[in-house]
Formats: C-alpha cells, structure tokens, sequence
C-alpha cells in the first residue's frame, strides 16, 4: 500500500502524492485521478494554458463553465470560473510543495 501525503487542498479539490512511486492522484468530489509526475505536470501546463473566457460555454443553469477533458475521455470536469482558478491554484500548489518536499528530502 502506498504512503500518501497532502500537498494541497482548496475547496473540493484535495491533491496528494505517493511518497515511494512518486504517483499524483487528485481527488475532487467524487473523483480520482492519478498520474506520473510528469503526466501531472504536463497536465498542470495545459491548466494554464486554457483561457477560461475563450473556451467556457453557458450551461443550463445560466452559469458559463468550463469543460476540462481527463486522460480518459469518457470522464470530463466542468468548472465555474472560481472553480477553475481553485482548482488551478491546487495543483499548482501541489507541485511547489512536491518539490519542497524533495529538496528537504535531498
């Protein structure tokens, strides 16, 4: 079983890593994701990169949201504009404190 640590939580967002595989996994509401280290860097790069005004669209609600698309593409998150910074502020958290980690552990 793999020992995890909280590197970050906003929100309904909760991001952990496993401390001997170096697995990510990000844990939002009712869903898990995993991946590599470089998989959620990567995945974090295309966060930032993704203009939540140029590609949200009105829901039925009325509310604009965001549709991110998962490594699988059957299962996809859809952000309000807060959400999308929240989560983006998580995983970027997530990272800085993977990497504290590494250097204390160094």
């Amino acid at each position: 079983m793999c020992k995890t640590r909280v590197l970050s939580t906003k929100g309904a967002t909760v991001i952990s890593s496993c401390i001997g595989c170096q697995v990510f996994y990000i844990w939002h509401n009712n869903l898990v994701l995993n991946f590599t280290q470089e998989a959620f860097v990567t995945f974090k790069d295309v966060l930032e990169n993704t203009p939540f005004h140029k590609n949200s669209l009105p829901f039925p609600d009325n509310e604009e949201r965001i549709i991110l698309h998962t490594p699988n593409d059957d299962i996809s998150f859809a952000f309000s504009y807060e959400e999308f910074e929240e989560f983006k502020a998580a995983i970027s958290e997530a990272i800085y404190m993977n990497d504290v980690y590494a250097i204390m552990n160094s």
